[in-house]
């Protein structure tokens, strides 16, 4: 497949390229959409030209190079880039195999009497940053699914695997610890500032002094 390209037209119909005229020369940007096109084709294997108006350069330019894989043309002079690109068409042998990336309305009428494709210069340079990009946005090697989430098949069987869990939560057992000297005793879960007989258990003889304590109590009440 071959691709022809008018220069000028791709770089100010593309706001993306064309916000850069203003702070660089128009060189420059040139430059830039040269080694774009160079890198698109060394991934898609594609004829490129790319074709430009010889009148706006302002240095002395071959009309006809090669730049990185790519040939680019500077039109004549008196001849601007949209007859170049006409008569580049017109010697095309399989012209259903060429594609010409244009604004320009005399152009596209031309070239569709051919038989060539058209392609719009905003939806070319998509196309180029796409496939550049291809690959560079998980550079971690991370399986698709990570990074964009379970499909909807996998949230219906985890939603059903939570909807089926048991009402109350499972809390994990402490681990237990033996406190030295209280081996065979039960343990307590007090505070520092509480009393021991909130936490501790009474013992045997303890609680018959106590019963002994009310009973005499409770006699002296009587006598009262």
């Amino acid at each position: 497949m071959l691709i022809i390209i008018d220069g000028y037209n791709f770089i100010f119909t593309v706001p993306a390229l064309e916000k850069h005229v203003g702070i660089n020369r128009i060189e420059s940007v040139r430059d830039y959409i040269i080694s774009l096109f160079s890198k698109y084709k060394e991934e898609k294997h594609y004829d490129v030209i790319v074709v430009f108006d010889g009148t706006c350069t302002q240095t002395t330019l071959p009309k006809r190079q090669t730049c990185a894989g790519i040939t680019v043309i500077y039109s004549r002079y008196g001849i601007n880039a949209d007859t170049e690109i006409k008569n580049i068409t017109d010697l095309c042998k399989n012209p259903r195999d060429v594609h010409i990336v244009t604004y320009d309305n005399d152009i596209k009428r031309h070239v569709r009497k051919c038989g060539c494709h058209i392609v719009e210069p905003k939806a070319m340079y998509q196309e180029i940053l796409g496939t550049l990009n291809k690959g560079a946005d998980n550079p971690s090697g991370e399986p698709e699914g990570k990074r964009e989430g379970p499909s909807e098949e996998d949230a219906r069987y985890w939603k059903d695997i939570f909807i089926n869990l048991p009402g109350e939560e499972v809390k994990p057992s402490p681990v237990k610890t033996e406190i030295p000297g209280t081996k065979g005793k039960k343990k307590s879960s007090h505070t520092m500032t509480e009393p021991r007989y909130k936490y501790q258990e009474t013992s045997a003889d303890e609680t018959a002094y106590w019963i002994r304590v009310f009973k005499e109590s409770e006699k002296h009440e009587h006598q009262d």
